[in-house]
């Protein structure tokens, strides 16, 4: 029996690739169709000599937005400048990779035109306890660092659009865009699409996930009670607050609250914390 990665799934076709990086087309057999786990991309299987599915191996983790399985860690990319860090926009990002319960490395692009704002931001979040890297792909800064992370491992590259995802990943691997259009010729599809999670190696286990959608803003299945535990600050200080659940807003005796007024919590993040807790409460209404 053979092993591989599932790296792209289309039209009932499933394309794995096995462990020496040749791809498969496999199908899936009927009885595991009716099993209550649906084959994912990252999904590790095991595949007939025929192409069939056999087996579907224990799952590390897995994503209903995008549909993906086994990630282990997420590279959120921003940028110094062009464009200007959106913090509430990283605030709610970070908390969506949290709520996955995924390692998350946040990495500042083109810091070769950054400046002390730059440098402020990083220390913040390390302050806050965030692994924090600095590259530039046109300065190669921070190159060899990145490529460092995503050895042996199955990687989600996030982040919005223009901070240059694409270009750091050429500058890891030259040969990353060379196999996004291989990839897309084998399963007839354009290379830019972006409807569907695909894998793409950098070598025989080292996978960059595309992952359409992982960038999306919703906390719809976010809890007002999960939502204080995706601020890692939060935990040294919430075992201080007289009411269990506290919101953290308008309660009396608030561990978060003193730690906010003391400075040892960042009032952007406090901020962004009410701001999320607002959208969740209007998500509620609507539905």
């Amino acid at each position: 029996m053979n092993k591989g990665i599932v790296i792209k799934n289309m039209n009932g076709y499933y394309y794995i690739q096995d462990e020496l990086g040749t791809i498969h087309e496999c199908k899936v057999r009927g009885r595991l169709k009716k099993s209550r786990y649906s084959l994912l991309v990252g999904d590790r299987v095991e595949f007939s000599e025929d192409g069939f599915v056999e087996c579907i191996l224990p799952r590390q983790n897995s994503m209903v937005r995008p549909a993906v399985a086994n990630i282990d860690q997420v590279i959120l990319v921003v940028a110094a400048h062009n464009p200007d860090i959106n913090e509430l926009l990283l605030d709610k990002m970070l908390v969506m990779i949290e709520h996955a319960d995924i390692p998350v490395v946040l990495c500042v692009n083109k810091y070769d035109v950054g400046d002390t704002s730059t440098d402020q931001l990083i220390d913040k979040y390390k302050a806050i306890g965030y692994q924090v890297i600095t590259t530039s792909a046109t300065a190669k800064i921070g190159i060899n660092e990145l490529r460092n992370k995503l050895l042996h491992k199955v990687t989600a590259f996030a982040g919005p659009s223009g901070v240059g995802k694409s270009s750091l990943l050429n500058a890891v691997d030259e040969k990353f865009a060379f196999q996004t259009g291989d990839i897309s010729d084998k399963i007839k599809r354009g290379k830019h699409t972006t409807r569907h999670a695909s894998l793409f190696s950098l070598n025989t286990d080292s996978f960059i996930m595309d992952t359409p959608g992982f960038s999306a803003i919703e906390f719809t299945d976010i809890t007002l009670e999960r939502l204080p535990t995706l601020f890692p600050e939060f935990s040294d200080y919430v075992e201080a607050c007289k009411f269990h659940p506290c919101y953290h807003e308008h309660e009396p005796i608030c561990g978060i609250k003193d730690a906010l007024v003391n400075h040892k919590i960042f009032e952007s993040r406090y901020d962004a914390y009410t701001i999320i807790r607002k959208d969740i409460q209007n998500q509620r209404k609507r539905f």
